[in-house]
């Protein structure tokens, strides 16, 4: 015993003391960080709740900015298109083209498959990664501005009766453009004027630009708003179409891709551009091209030889194109090039005098091979030849 303590009980006391006050405490500490957590959670709602305020009442021009920044959503991939409802951009086709490139992928796919439902899947998983663009007109209706080709081949295998009803007879689009909002002629020169091409994702591709119409049938301007381009089954047949295509693969004018890099200008139309400017100087006798867009008072008549088939005679025909898409009647066409640049690169450098030393003292048959190479058309690549790449050397098209 101490100063009259029980130091036993005086040390009892002591602990439960501690004990209490650090219960206090403790719970003290417990409400202090719950309403901690209610302060956030207050302080978070009437962030937002000021946030919204704002952005509705005292600052609309906020959310119009912000709203403006956000990329548009993707237009979604319509599935199962007949080509039946598609109108057109454009009034015929190379069916020749078609028959010799686009349709047999197609044939290949249905046939690889065995036919019936598998050989409709394959055909349909081909179809879906060869989306084509359209832009919607007045009353909702698809117009087609490219793939008019792949569309037809479709069309003409789905119409095969070796291939029977499950061949599916249609595309998988993506819209690039709204005009539904216009009318009459005034929608078909919005068609004309077109607009930013764009990918499958509706995003701009750089500052390419790119018309939506061709207005011309076998070389004859139309008037759309009288006579509108037809649906996919109705598109005809241009041969002038096919021979520039073949003319321009004969490195006849500029492919579309170098040619757009430059004038920053994206042409769904190029080949017909060309088309229109052969259609007065080749015609093939005995090819039906009377009755396919062909002009008889044409500069150049080819006849089927004897001996020859008309696959060898078209091949005659596409050297002298290729060569007369060199003329200057044709300089202002996109994708013209010089005579000089073998090659139909723009340039005329050592890769067109190399192509010279390679096709040497060649004659009249190796000449529809590379038909450029005869850059003075006179059926013989030699000395003279060489002396207009010398004398071109260093021109370019982009300059």
């Amino acid at each position: 015993m101490c100063c009259g303590w029980d130091t036993s009980a005086a040390a009892h006391a002591l602990y439960l003391r501690e004990k209490w006050t650090g219960k206090a405490i403790s719970c003290a500490l417990d409400w202090m960080h719950i309403s901690k957590i209610w302060c956030t959670v207050v302080r978070l709602f009437l962030a937002i709740g000021i946030g919204c305020v704002c952005t509705l009442g005292c600052a609309p021009g906020l959310a119009i900015a912000r709203s403006a920044q956000r990329p548009p959503p993707p237009p979604a991939l319509h599935p199962s298109v007949p080509l039946a409802e598609l109108r057109c951009g454009q009034y015929n086709v190379g069916v020749d083209v078609v028959e010799a490139t686009i349709e047999q992928p197609l044939r290949d796919a249905w046939n690889g498959a065995g036919g019936g439902e598998a050989g409709r899947n394959a055909v349909d998983a081909l179809l879906r990664r060869k989306a084509v663009p359209v832009v919607i007109g007045p009353n909702g209706q698809l117009h087609l501005v490219d793939g008019h080709h792949h569309a037809t081949a479709i069309h003409r295998v789905a119409t095969d009766p070796a291939y029977g009803p499950r061949f599916p007879d249609y595309v998988y689009v993506y819209v690039i453009d709204d005009l539904s909002a216009y009318s009459g002629q005034e929608f078909w020169t919005k068609m004309l004027e077109g607009g930013p091409v764009r990918n499958e994702d509706c995003e701009k591709i750089g500052t390419l630009h790119h018309q939506y119409l061709w207005p011309y049938d076998r070389g004859v301007l139309q008037d759309p708003s009288v006579n509108p381009p037809p649906t996919v089954p109705h598109l005809t047949d241009d041969i002038l179409r096919s021979i520039s295509e073949w003319a321009r693969i004969a490195k006849g004018y500029r492919d579309v891709e170098d040619w757009e890099k430059h004038h920053r200008r994206y042409l769904f139309f190029l080949e017909f551009f060309f088309a229109n400017y052969l259609r007065d100087l080749v015609y093939l006798q005995g090819g039906d091209w009377e009755h396919r867009g062909g002009n008889a008072k044409a500069k150049h008549i080819f006849k089927i030889e004897s001996g020859e088939t008309a696959q060898d005679a078209t091949e005659r025909l596409v050297a002298t194109a290729a060569l007369s898409c060199r003329d200057p009647g044709a300089l202002k066409l996109p994708g013209w090039t010089w005579a000089a640049d073998v090659n139909a690169d723009g340039r005329v450098d050592g890769d067109d005098f190399a192509l010279l030393l390679s096709a040497w003292d060649t004659g009249v048959s190796s000449r529809y091979r590379m038909p450029t190479s005869d850059i003075n058309q006179n059926g013989h690549i030699g000395v003279n030849d060489i002396a207009q790449v010398i004398e071109k050397w260093g021109l370019s098209t982009d300059k």
